[in-house]
Formats: structure tokens, C-alpha cells, sequence
């Protein structure tokens, strides 16, 4: 391993190196999962009281693929996805559950979590066209997408602002990730993912900014193709990436 390829990733000396530096810390992961663990039960406990049906959630987003960066600028925040998703069988339409009163119950729910100090958060927004936030102390926010699902047919829609629903599936998404690598591929590509996430959050502003999935899915699709016999650090391989983008 050459001096170049400790800068990006040295486990012997992990503080100093480019993969530490852009990710969060071990203290804001474990703070962060003790909040996102306790909102996830607040609301399907809430969800589940007004529609009488079962309710589960699931992280999904930068942080359940492990490739989740430090805010890039003053003022941003690290970004949570954690979707609830109300349960029957059959199509979203046949249920009585609508999309609109669905998001206005996930909103009731978090000003209700919010006006709780005990819980450190700082406000909550106004409901997004995809999904609702509140915001914490520690500079993170939790989005909470919506949806319907169909358990044994293993579909999803997700509710609207507008009162529609979308085809959604973020599980797929993820398996299809998991599914590309093994083990320290996997961690290599998880790094990899995370380098260019914040060359892009340094490069664009935020309206400009590629998304982080489109950039992660860049990467295992560069991994699969990049001839890796005679490469070894990160450093070689993040190379390897920019030249395969250049040439596509």
C-alpha cells in the first residue's frame, strides 16, 4: 500500500485518513440510531392506535447502505430516512386508509414528538411532497416517507403530498446493493460511494448536487466493471472510477 492509498484508508491509523474524515463519527452514529430507534416506535405505535392496522418501518436511504457523509457545508445536516409503512393486503386503493390523511397523521405525530424536550428536537417542517422531517440537535434531520404495503405481494406505494401515491420500492434498491459485493468489496465500495458523495457536496450546490443514490449506484456499476487484478488501494480505484466516468 502506497503513501497516497493511507491517506485515503489506513486501518492502522484510521483518524487520519480521508475515509474517516468524511464519514460520521462512532458518537453521531450511536446518537442517531438512538433517536431514529425511538421515533420509529413512537409512530407505528401512533399510526397503528388511529388506523387499527399493522404498521412496521424500515431505514432505508444513505444511512442503511452504510455510505452516509458529514454535512459538506455550514448549515447542512446529516440526512435520515426512515420509512413507516401501513399495512393490508390488496391494492393502495382499496384500503381506507388515504395518502393525505396518512401524511397529516405522520405530521401530527412528530409536532407531538417535537413539543417533548426530552426528545432534542428542534423543529418540525412543513410537510415535503415525498416525505415529512424533524430536525435535531446534533445537526441531523429525519425524513419520514409514507407508504402502503402489501405484505404477501411484497409491494409498495408511497403517499403524496398531492394526495396520490407512487410506485415506491426502496427495499429493491438495496438488495440489488448488497447483492453486488461481499464482504471487505463491499466496505471498499461503501467508502468509495461516500469519497465521491462529498466531492459532489463540495462541488454542486445543494439544487445542482447529484443524488446520493444515483452517485452510490455509479459506484457498484464502475466496481463491476474496473479490472481489479492489479489495483490495491482506494486511492487506485477511486482513480480508476474517474477514468471510466470520463470515458462513458
Amino acid at each position: 500500500m502506497g503513501i497516497a492509498a493511507k491517506l485515503f484508508y489506513n486501518p492502522e491509523d484510521r483518524q487520519d485518513t480521508l475515509a474517516y474524515r468524511v464519514r460520521p463519527s462512532d458518537e453521531q452514529i450511536e446518537e442517531q440510531q438512538e433517536r431514529w430507534n425511538d421515533l420509529a416506535e413512537v409512530l407505528k405505535n401512533g399510526l397503528r392506535d388511529v388506523f387499527g392496522k399493522p404498521v412496521s418501518s424500515w431505514l432505508q436511504g444513505s444511512y442503511k447502505f452504510g455510505t452516509q457523509i458529514r454535512p459538506a457545508r455550514t448549515g447542512e445536516e446529516f440526512d435520515i430516512d426512515l420509512g413507516v409503512y401501513v399495512e393490508w393486503q390488496g391494492s393502495a386503493e382499496s384500503g381506507e386508509v388515504k395518502p393525505l390523511e396518512l401524511k397529516d397523521r405522520v405530521q401530527s405525530i412528530l409536532d407531538d414528538y417535537a413539543a417533548d424536550g426530552a426528545n432534542d428536537a428542534t423543529s418540525v417542517a412543513n410537510p415535503k411532497q415525498r416525505c415529512n422531517r424533524i430536525c435535531f440537535l446534533g445537526d441531523f434531520h429525519i425524513d419520514v416517507p409514507s407508504y402502503h404495503l402489501d405484505r404477501v405481494a411484497d409491494l409498495r406505494d408511497l403517499a403524496t403530498q398531492d394526495g396520490e401515491r407512487e410506485s415506491s420500492d426502496p427495499k429493491a434498491i438495496y438488495v440489488w446493493w448488497k447483492d453486488q459485493f461481499e464482504g471487505s468489496e463491499r466496505d471498499r465500495a461503501r467508502r468509495l460511494a461516500r469519497y465521491l458523495k462529498m466531492w459532489a457536496a463540495l462541488t454542486f450546490e445543494a439544487p445542482a448536487r447529484p443524488s446520493s443514490i444515483l452517485l452510490t449506484v455509479l459506484v457498484a456499476d464502475a466496481m463491476k466493471a474496473i479490472n481489479s487484478e492489479r489495483l490495491s488501494g482506494d486511492d487506485e480505484y477511486f482513480a480508476q472510477w474517474l477514468v471510466r466516468s470520463r470515458k462513458d
